[in-house]
């Protein structure tokens, strides 16, 4: 069985259904509340394991109610959760998740015990899976340091590392650059180059600069639009699926999770992204990050009635 370790956030949600994103001052009736697990660590955790694969999860809670729920709910997903460290003096991350008519959304992140994930936890735990691993994904809501070891330990042993660029954090090259895949947004790809990304003109010139710093290729996540793959050797565009949006949250963490396995199964790269794609559209016709993860069924079985939908 394929093996993902994922290095990366946890993080409790408290999701609001909305029909607008309220302006300062305003007291505005929203429409639902629920509370979930999360975590671009955990939800990519998730995903990998109803993929099929086996996932471990790097990270770290605090000992607190909210993560226990998380460890429960990774426990129940199957996720290997022995690398997941308890920090006694730090709070579980949580996050308010606003999500408007439109199925969009506006986030506000207290990251808690996930600043306080060490390089060391990082390093300690993958070289207690040296020789097994067959991928690596990693998000950027952990420190650079934590993820600045899982691409060294990852080039270390051989094994892909996908960096799922998000959420947007000006981390230098020399943290990143080793890995065998950077997959940014266009937000998280102008905060990387250091500046605005206005157009898809824009956009490919940025994302040929990110290239250039070290990468094997980078796939730059443009919603609806698909995404673009660039490689020293190509350049391609890979259309988006069609789909009603319900809930925009999880899709990037479907992206990367989908991604990382296909790579480590030896997919081809153009294919992995459409794979990649296809996770993320699934993703948003559900309410709520975790619970939209797809599973390998779901994403086989979309797949194949979705060959002639494509569109940018």
């Amino acid at each position: 069985m394929t093996k993902i370790a994922v290095i990366g956030s946890i993080i409790a949600d408290l999701a609001v259904r909305t029909p607008r994103v309220p302006t300062v001052g305003e007291n505005l009736r929203a429409d639902s509340f629920a509370l979930r697990p999360g975590g671009k660590g955990a939800n990519t955790a998730v995903a990998v394991a109803r993929s099929g694969a086996e996932a471990m999860l790097v990270g770290s809670i605090g000992d607190d109610d909210f993560g226990r729920m998380e460890m429960d709910n990774l426990r129940q997903e199957g996720v290997n959760v022995d690398a997941v460290v308890v920090d006694p003096e730090a709070s579980t991350g949580v996050a308010l998740v606003i999500i408007d008519a439109q199925g969009e959304n506006a986030i506000l992140v207290v990251n808690g015990a996930n600043d306080h994930l060490g390089a060391e936890v990082v390093a300690r735990a993958l070289e207690s899976h040296r020789g097994t691993l067959d991928g690596i994904l990693i998000n950027f809501e952990i420190p650079e340091a934590a993820v600045a070891a899982g691409v060294r330990m990852g080039k270390e042993q051989g094994i892909p590392v996908v960096v799922n660029a998000a959420p947007p954090r000006s981390y230098a090259p020399e943290i990143w650059a080793d890995c065998a895949i950077l997959t940014p947004n266009t937000l998280e790809t102008a905060t990387l180059v250091g500046h605005p990304v206005r157009d898809d003109a824009a956009a490919r010139q940025a994302a040929l600069e990110l290239l250039a710093a070290g990468p094997q290729a980078v796939v730059l996540k443009c919603g609806a639009r698909g995404a673009l793959l660039l490689t020293e050797e190509r350049e391609v565009q890979v259309p988006a699926f069609s789909v009603d949006v319900v809930d925009t949250t999880g899709a990037s963490d479907a992206f990367s999770a989908a991604l990382t396995v296909a790579i480590a199964e030896g997919v081809p790269l153009e294919e992995a992204v459409r794979r990649a794609n296809a996770a993320g559209a699934l993703a948003v016709t559900k309410f709520g990050a975790m619970p939209a993860m797809p599973t390998r069924r779901d994403l086989d079985e979309f797949l194949a009635r979705h060959q002639g939908d494509l569109a940018w």
